[in-house]
């Protein structure tokens, strides 16, 4: 589908008034029971008045059967639990449920309001009383606007039942603090109520009674007073005729505040007449967001639209993974599966909720729908005013550059600003890690650049970074450890919009260079702690400015030359970084090459040059010798700074490395720094390949010492290792500037054999093998040669071919009859001459017309022969 069909959400989804207006103070939805129903002000309209609170709930399952069973019992009906226990998760809709309770049983029509109330009983007009635990003071009691004090938890139950006809029924019992006993109570909540229905409604009894034991009354306490109380309330009150009692308990141990026991004790004080409830369970999450945060519902065909487009995607990644029919069956079948979920969800992904229904209440912190509501709260907000929102929002789609989003998210979770350095430094920060890359793929690819390929998928694994799942078939409350599995995270980012291929190469992208992502082999989670990669970072800043220090000099030139020895190791001819012409040797005949140092690469174009010839004529303070056997490698200028920094990484990695135990790694992290040390040490080589692309040799251009400079400029060359590479170039590509052999006839042009030196001079007939070596390797000109062993074959060769004569020992001098006087047994021409035999020390050269005549030596041995006769 095409992606540009897909509007965002923010276009097509009209919020909650509240929502958009950003009205998202807290008291919105954290419930305050005791003020609703003391119809205070100071009560967001929303939870206040009747009809609007009910157009903001969704009446889950649960919560209409509670609703039923309440009002069926107000108005008599048998055959009902009439005590009824809540409890639920931190932030479960305890308080909403009660809230929904309170004004159901105070103004029955504001239930008319939505489809599923109009059937509910009408139990007329109730007498409610509801008791916050947490507000009412223990030690203090209420005082009231007359200035009159209830102390304790009946006394006030009874004063809101009827003033005048309850409370009186206590009053003493209120004084002296001192429970009523069962016959007190069963008047109270008929007689006192005045034949009228009565709900009681009591939130967080815990609370109250644990500050209760504080509370000395004559002989005993008033918790004990109260638990007195509380059990004789539930038993009266199940045995009515039209009375109903829902009291709430936290969930577990830890929202006990620690007193197990005395949790365990209210639980049992009522278990034989109360009835548990939990008014959200499972899926029905989704629909109370829904209602509580839209202003209406989607349009049923926008949703749909956006369902199917990200099936597609979806789906088609997973039959691109699946190996056998079977499972491209089963990748079909999960797609639809995720198409309902998708369309049920709109505008939300599933991802997202399910991120905060099965992982985040995990988290003690995390208030379970009041959480999940002023989160998405925010996000919603965020996006609608800011922009940026995509067709759905995902776990990735989160806008954490909104710094109040951020807030809400981290306070949510109970972390407060610990992740703060996190998400600064690899999501949402000026040189965020995933900015980094966002800009990169914008620049390579444009249609990217909404996207944000880096800063989504680091962002959903943020929110994944939180909780874990519960462990299938282990005990209750076993969970996983935090963190996303590679196929979790992709099904939760890739849409229309970002195929997984792009995504998979990002996330790897992520990995690699994000301070605070860790990857244990199986799950991706941010953690406060910093990976391999922080190690590494921190490391190379150390590098860096020890580097800054020594300007230039330090750490990180030693090891690139260090690194440059050891793949120049096995060749003789070379000198690695030169500084002054002393530096390359000049004592031998054959080719060398200097590698120039990185510095030169950044001297001016006339500085080098000038070097350069100083290099090619010197030797210290003399004229330097063999100056057509020298070639200088230079470096490449772009590819300095890359080796540079891939070299600076090595050693803050080997400092890592240094430092493990001191550090504590764990495997998973020793392995993660081996694999960078294997692509750090794979940049080094390749930027090594290309650092020297070019030579520069000597040449002689009217009289005047000029620069040749050879370079590979597009072409390729094959050979891997960086002295193998400049010879390739040298002997290989193009013209051939240095040469593994020479002719024969190359020989006698370039030692001049038969020309005269000059002008009215007889023609050389011979010369020196030394002073042929030495006019290859001292006077520039082609060709050159790669050692002495080249001058060997040659002369050898031209030998065997009787191009010319070869004699060693005492140099010959030549004749009047233009002959070199020279015995025939020490002359070789025109048979095979071992290589070996060749000696430049003692070898000479001759051609054959200056040979000694064959027919004389003939004749002597004739006469000799006859004398002999």
């Amino acid at each position: 589908m095409n992606t540009h069909t897909l509007r965002p959400w923010t276009d097509l989804v009209k919020l909650h008034p509240d929502v958009e207006a950003g009205a998202l103070t807290e008291a919105v939805f954290a419930i305050d029971l005791g003020a609703i129903a003391a119809n205070d002000p100071n009560v967001p309209v929303v939870n206040r008045d009747p009809e609007a609170f009910f157009r903001a709930t969704y009446p889950t399952a649960d919560l209409r059967k509670l609703l039923e069973e309440v009002l069926a019992s107000l108005a008599g009906k048998p055959g009902y639990n009439r005590v009824l226990k809540l409890r639920t998760p931190f932030g479960g809709g305890k308080s909403h449920t009660l809230a929904a309770l309170l004004h159901a049983a105070r103004c029955r029509e504001a239930l008319d309001v939505i489809p599923e109330g109009k059937d509910f009983v009408r139990p007329g007009a109730v007498a409610v009383a509801v008791f916050d635990g947490e507000k009412f003071d223990a030690r203090n009691g209420k005082t009231l606007d007359d200035g009159r004090t209830i102390r304790t938890m009946w006394g006030w139950i009874a004063w809101q039942i009827d003033p005048d006809k309850a409370f009186p029924l206590v009053a003493e019992h209120d004084q002296d603090r001192v429970a009523p006993g069962g016959d007190v109570i069963r008047e109270l909540i008929t007689k006192g109520a005045g034949g009228r229905p009565v709900l009681l409604l009591l939130d967080e009894v815990l609370k109250y009674m644990e500050r209760a034991a504080a509370v000395s009354v004559l002989d005993s306490t008033l918790q004990r007073q109260a638990k007195d109380f509380f059990q004789n309330l539930t038993v009266e009150v199940a045995g009515s005729a039209n009375a109903a009692l829902v009291y709430s308990l936290t969930w577990s141990a830890r929202e006990a505040l620690g007193n197990v026991a005395l949790l365990a004790e209210i639980d049992k004080l009522a278990a034989r007449v109360d009835q548990l409830r939990e008014p959200v369970t499972g899926d029905e999450i989704l629909p109370i967001l829904q209602r509580r945060l839209l202003g209406e519902r989607p349009d049923p065909s926008h949703a749909s639209e956006v369902a199917t487009a990200f099936q597609d995607v979806v789906t088609g990644m997973r039959r691109a993974y699946a190996e056998t029919q079977s499972a491209r069956q089963q990748a079909e079948e999960e797609g639809r599966t995720l198409r309902d979920r998708l369309r049920a969800a709109y505008p939300f992904h599933p991802a997202l909720i399910d991120v905060m229904r099965e992982r985040w209440t995990s988290i003690d912190a995390f208030q379970r729908t009041r959480g999940a509501l002023r989160f998405l709260a925010s996000c919603m907000h965020s996006l609608k005013k800011n922009g940026g929102a995509g067709p759905l929002l995902g776990p990735g789609d989160v806008p954490l550059k909104d710094v109040d989003v951020r807030v809400k998210m981290l306070k949510e979770l109970g972390v407060q600003n610990d992740y703060d350095p996190v998400i600064m430094a690899d999501i949402e920060g000026p040189n965020a890690r995933a900015k980094r890359i966002d800009a990169r793929l914008a620049r390579e690819t444009p249609a990217l650049a909404s996207v944000k390929p880096a800063t989504r998928i680091a962002t959903a694994i943020l929110l994944y970074s939180f909780g874990g799942l519960r462990r299938e078939g282990s005990s209750k409350g076993e969970t996983l450890p935090p963190g996303v599995t590679e196929s979790e995270l992709l099904a939760s980012v890739v849409g229309p919009d970002l195929d997984n291929i792009t995504a998979t190469a990002v996330l790897s992208e992520l990995r690699n260079t994000c301070l605070y992502l860790h990857y244990d082999g199986v799950r991706y989670c941010f953690k406060k702690d910093p990976n391999v990669t922080k190690l590494i970072e921190d490391a190379e800043q150390e590098v860096s400015r020890e580097e800054a220090q020594a300007r230039g000099q330090g750490p990180v030139r030693e090891k690139i030359k260090e690194l440059l020895e050891s793949r120049l190791a096995g060749h003789h001819a070379v000198q690695v970084w030169p500084v002054k012409s002393h530096d390359i040797p000049d004592e031998e005949p054959r080719f060398l090459v200097a590698y120039l140092p990185l510095e030169f690469a950044g001297e001016n174009k006339s500085e080098q040059e000038r070097k350069a010839k100083e290099l090619f004529s010197k030797y210290g303070d003399r004229p330097r010798r063999y100056r057509n056997g020298l070639g200088l490698a230079i470096p490449e200028k772009k590819q300095i700074e890359a080796l540079r920094r891939a070299v600076r990484y090595l050693l803050a990695i080997e400092r890592v490395e240094a430092r493990k135990h001191q550090l504590r790694l764990s495997k998973d992290q020793l392995d993660q720094l081996k694999e960078r040390k294997r692509t750090e040490q794979a940049a080094v080589e390749s930027t090594f390949r290309e650092l020297y692309a070019s030579v520069w040799l000597p040449r002689v251009e009217a009289g005047q010492l000029e620069i040749e400079k050879v370079e590979r400029g597009g072409r390729p060359l094959q050979a891997t290792g960086i002295h193998e590479r400049i010879m390739e170039l040298l002997t290989s590509v193009g013209t051939p500037r240095v040469h593994g052999s020479v002719t024969p006839r190359k020989i006698i042009e370039r030692v001049k054999l038969g020309e005269a030196a000059s002008e009215g001079e007889p023609p050389r007939l011979g010369i020196k093998a030394a002073e042929v070596l030495e006019t290859f390797f001292r006077d520039i000109a082609p060709p050159r040669l790669e050692s002495s062993a080249a001058l060997r074959k040659g002369i050898a060769r031209g030998v065997a071919e009787g191009v010319f004569a070869y004699a060693s020992g005492t140099f010959p001098s030549l004749g009047a009859d233009g002959k070199f006087q020279v015995s025939r047994d020490r002359i070789v021409i025109g048979r095979p001459l071992a290589e070996d035999e060749v000696d430049f020390d003692s070898g000479f050269l001759m051609l054959p017309s200056a040979l000694p005549a064959m027919q004389e030596d003939t004749q002597a041995e004739t006469t000799t022969a006859a004398d002999s006769d």
